[in-house]
């Protein structure tokens, strides 16, 4: 058991043994370079091989998808404003390049990828705009949707031809049919009730008068919101 031991103990000490004299040997070293190249020069070199490892590392991939077309929120095909607002949503802090009427339009998107126009100034009739956006990268998008804003500032025709403004009824049924006439597509109220407009702009509605004076309040609204009113005063006599 004792010479066990001893045995032990005597390759412990060998190793320990060579690790002094490694550390030494290290040690002598770094004083020989240390004495003939300086510490700025040891600096130098443990910057070089720095630079070397961190070259080694795969550089970064450069960004090259394009951004997603832009959205437009729309809640209007035509108006009765020259003055609008385009709002959407495009891919956050891209440069989105807006097009219309031969004019260009230039807005940053924010950082929860929505956007707005202000103040774009509509020309008579169709205005079709669409939009880019172009990345930090500087990919571009392809186009948006193409968005049609019909401007119409012109109040719609409105012509009753039944009955006339003033006439008289005495026949013992109360019922009339009134009849008119408007723009294509316009929308019609006639006593604050929906009337039906055909493709033509052609519309009918039964009315039941009361005694006396009878009023009648047709309305009439285009697709733009421009509106025509017009009142007619009958009488019924039973």
């Amino acid at each position: 058991m004792p010479r066990k031991m001893s045995l032990l103990t005597r390759k412990e000490e060998k190793r320990n043994l060579r690790k002094s004299f490694l550390y030494g040997f290290l040690t002598i070293l770094l004083g020989i370079a240390i004495f003939f190249l300086g510490v700025p020069a040891l600096i130098k070199l443990a910057i070089f091989v720095g630079k070397i490892n961190s070259s080694s590392t795969p550089p970064e991939q450069s960004d090259n998808v394009p951004p997603s077309p832009p959205i437009f929120e729309t809640t209007f095909e035509a108006t009765n404003s020259a003055i609008i607002s385009l709002s959407g949503f495009a891919e956050s802090e891209s440069t989105l390049k807006l097009f219309f009427n031969n004019k260009k339009e230039e807005v940053l998107v924010d950082n929860d990828g929505t956007f707005v126009f202000n103040n774009l100034e509509l020309e008579d009739g169709q205005n079709r705009i669409y939009a880019i956006a172009i990345d930090k990268a500087g990919n571009e998008s392809s186009d948006s949707k193409k968005v049609s804003v019909l401007y119409d500032n012109e109040a719609p025709e409105l012509e009753i031809s039944q009955p006339q403004d003033g006439e008289t009824f005495s026949d013992d049924d109360n019922k009339i049919e009134l009849i008119g006439q408007t723009k294509e597509g316009a929308n019609v109220l006639i006593n604050d009730h929906f009337v039906v407009v055909d493709s033509e702009g052609n519309f009918n509605y039964q009315i039941s008068l009361n005694k006396g004076e009878n009023e009648i309040k047709i309305i009439t609204e285009d697709s733009a919101g421009n509106q025509t009113e017009k009142i007619i005063k009958v009488n019924y006599s039973p």
